[in-house]
């Protein structure tokens, strides 16, 4: 039908009913799924783009002859356009839509109808392994479920099969069922369908990606692709979300143990680990704390949060004069105004979480904030790849700090080969003290280096522009409560005697203590009093109170714990070499 200018009449009438189509959502083609036009070739995009004028054409309901005119189709051949092509579900599980009309685009896999009969090339096998699979659904399901099979976590197993255990595997079920006495495919061919079989296996792995992770990576690769990206939890300020994270330094360094004759004999340690605290807007670390146990404890994270809300200062490098870089530093220490600031969120990982469970108390009393561990927080997973800032600095303390040096382990067991790190540490003689100050001095410096994600700017530099913006307040922390958060308080009952002369004390973690308050305190005697040790303090030294909180002052240690500053874990560890001493000797 034409108008009366005599052009084709492409007017939307009435419109044509299509069965999937006609009112249903899918209806307004506007809305369909479409390619990326642009990317196709020219004789593709050609061919493309006629296809989907004769759709438009048609669903408006123009004439045959306009449409085999304008696009050279018949209604037939565009309608199965639409309903075998446009209207299939696609994978992502929207419909195929515009993307259906791209040339060469399968929308249905290849399924082989004739019996498999291959020439002496191997040629004229397509679509059997499919043809074989269709036929025993239960092998297929069989297969699939071990190719996705993966060792169970604290079970004796398999961790990676394979390639050829798998067709092995598949051969001896076809066996079973009598294709090689019948000389089917795969025994009719030379290399017994090994191809077909891997191209399968790749197939059903890239369906499942969660479970092809495990398989082929192990528990490490699947966490990693589940891992967030930081989109869902943005941090939009200063101070909103710290990443607090321990790592064990990539080295051996001694200590020198006084002997008795007066020596110093190196001791290795084998064993360093550093706690940080890391802000995530500005990337600024804001402390950090050098840890010599197995483990790191409760204390260790104590003392990092210590740091990070008192005032850091350089150290008397032994080393170099010239080590820490200009306006380098932790913000403590070149601002005022960061002494003691407070942030929102802290988040740990799953091997930090349990020992930040007994600090929780002081993060909300004295720092306001809310702990995040892997079960409270934005996912059940221990990944790297959820703090991925934290982990960025622990790679860059490792590349351009310790593991440049001839002392180090390397990060992986090929890099200490050819290398003998604990004779190069015993050699050099490369002390504990070296270590600490080599730590402070690279934080300090990585403080101040520019990143590209910062805009070029440096942790320091984009912390006080982003806190000089209108409307920024900083909560602060009381500096009596941070003093007093490496604290060991407890509860001691008060002894002495009136009748005898003995004047009161106390006993508090094996050694007497009391002062002139306390020995003129006869009517606590028998009761009982608080007695409170800082754990960075000298143990020789404790302060006491009643439980009404009045207080009683500075106690002091009796002979022999009165000499030699040392602390609470020094004491307890020579007491108990002196009671397993003792009982040796009975």
């Amino acid at each position: 039908m034409e108008s009366e200018s005599g052009l084709p009449d492409t007017s939307v009438k009435a419109g044509r009913k299509i069965k999937g189509l006609s009112d249903t959502e899918r209806a307004d083609l506007d809305n369909w799924p479409r390619p990326d036009e642009g990317a196709l070739a020219e004789d593709h995009r050609v061919l493309y783009l006629n296809r989907k004028n004769a759709v438009k054409l048609y669903v408006s309901g123009s004439s045959a002859k306009t449409i085999v005119d304008n696009c050279g189709f018949t209604l037939s051949h565009v309608y199965r356009l639409i309903t075998e092509r446009c209207l299939c579900p696609h994978p992502d599980g929207l419909i195929y839509g515009w993307r259906a009309l791209v040339p060469h685009v399968h929308i249905r896999p290849y399924r082989r109808q004739r019996p498999v009969k291959p020439d002496e090339s191997g040629h004229g096998a397509s679509g059997a392994l499919q043809a074989v699979l269709d036929l025993h659904p239960a092998l297929r399901k069989a297969f699939e479920k071990r190719i996705l099979a993966s060792c169970p976590q604290n079970k004796l197993g398999a961790v990676k099969r394979p390639r050829q255990a798998h067709w092995k595997w598949f051969l001896d079920e076809l066996r079973k069922l009598g294709y090689e006495q019948q000389n089917k495919w795969p025994f009719n061919t030379q290399n017994n369908g090994y191809v077909s079989v891997c191209n399968y296996m790749n197939a059903v792995l890239d369906a499942n990606p969660k479970q092809a992770a495990r398989v082929l990576g192990g528990r490490d690769a699947a966490k990693k692709l589940i891992a967030g990206d930081g989109v869902d939890r943005p941090v939009t300020k200063a101070f909103q979300r710290v990443e607090m994270d321990a790592h064990k330094i990539d080295g051996r360094f001694c200590v020198m143990m006084p002997s008795l004759t007066g020596e110093h004999i190196p001791k290795i340690i084998h064993r360093i680990w550093v706690i940080v605290i890391i802000d995530v807007f500005s990337r600024a670390v804001l402390g950090y704390y050098l840890s010599l146990g197995r483990e790191v404890s409760k204390d260790d994270v104590m003392r990092t949060l210590k740091m990070a809300l008192t005032r850091w200062q350089r150290r008397n490098l032994t080393f170099s004069d010239k080590a820490y870089h200009d306006g380098g530093g932790l913000p403590s220490g070149v601002s005022d105004d960061y002494i003691g600031v407070c942030w929102d969120e802290t988040r740990v990982d799953g091997a930090l979480a349990e020992t930040c469970q007994h600090v929780e108390s002081a993060l909300r009393d004295t720092v306001g904030s809310v702990l995040i561990t892997p079960k409270m927080g934005f996912s059940s997973r221990r990944s790297k790849d959820d703090r991925p800032f934290i982990e960025a600095f622990f790679r860059t303390l490792g590349t351009y700090g310790f593991q440049k040096l001839s002392n180090t382990t390397g990060s992986k067991p090929e890099e200490k080969q050819s290398r003998n790190p604990d004779e190069m540490a015993l050699t050099s003689q490369f002390q504990l003290e070296y270590a600490e100050e080599l730590l402070d001095v690279l934080i300090a410096n990585y403080n101040a280096m520019p990143h590209t994600d910062l805009g070029y700017r440096s942790p320091l530099e984009y912390l006080r522009f982003v806190c000089a913006s209108p409307g920024t307040v900083l909560r602060y922390a009381d500096p009596n409560t941070v003093q007093g958060l490496l604290s060991y308080r407890k509860k001691c009952r008060v002894n002495g005697d009136l009748k005898q002369g003995r004047k009161p004390y106390v006993h508090f973690e094996g050694a007497r203590y009391t002062n002139e308050i306390l020995q003129q305190r006869f009517d606590l005697v028998g009761n009982y009093v608080w007695v409170v040790n800082h754990l960075e303090d000298d143990a020789r030294v404790a302060q006491a109170s009643t439980l009404e909180g009045q207080q009683l002052g500075i106690l002091r240690a009796a002979p022999p714990w009165h000499k030699l500053p040392h602390s609470l874990k020094v004491r307890k560890a020579i007491n108990t070499a002196t009671r397993k001493r003792r009982g040796s000797i009975n």
